[in-house]
């Protein structure tokens, strides 16, 4: 049930924030390999917020805040060449095929599930999904989101649009890890 005072897209735009956020801090972290020994949990933590959130809006359909679901609650402006947010432009952004995707995606909605929703310690996972693929899933689809509101601009409604890009976000998140990590 959606609380009728909270923006979906709102929604959406605050999860892919945690998720790419999460993912370029773990990254940088990894990267950069800081000497005092906290580094390495919060390394885990932000692995496990990248998880989390992308599976918020990538993982089950189920969920309310899947991007299928919002399609379904938000309409597409009728004016305008924006199509709809699909699979198929994920596949194609991230260079690969539907069999490849379905391994991912299957992998960060087990992982989620064995090891940070419901721990399950029996579970024996040789391999962590790498997280490249969900922070470039989420940034395309926060660039969509983006070419959302800007056709709900054009179309005459009143929108709030952020104007921080995809790269200068990517740039102040760099930028914030790198301040503390040392």
């Amino acid at each position: 049930m959606t609380t009728p005072d909270i923006d979906p897209i709102h929604v959406q735009f605050n999860l892919l924030h945690d998720c790419i956020r999460a993912s370029v801090f773990g990254d940088y972290i990894q990267r950069t390999k800081p000497k005092a020994q906290a580094w390495l949990s919060l390394c885990d933590m932000c692995y496990s917020d990248a998880v989390m959130s992308w599976n918020s809006i990538f993982g089950s359909d189920s969920q309310e805040t899947h991007w299928k679901n919002l399609l379904k609650a938000v309409p597409l402006p009728e004016r305008g060449t924006l199509k709809p947010f699909s699979k198929e432009m994920i596949i194609g952004y991230l260079k690969t095929n539907e069999t490849e995707w379905a391994r991912y995606h299957s992998s960060m909605v087990k992982f989620r599930n064995t090891r940070l929703a419901h721990f399950n310690h029996t579970v024996n996972l040789e391999e962590f999904p790498n997280i490249t693929w969900a922070q470039h899933s989420a940034y395309l689809y926060r660039e969509w989101l983006i070419s959302l509101l800007m056709a709900y601009r054009a179309s005459g409604q009143e929108i709030n649009i952020t104007e921080t890009t995809g790269p200068q976000m990517l740039d102040l998140f760099k930028a914030q890890i790198a301040e503390i990590c040392s």
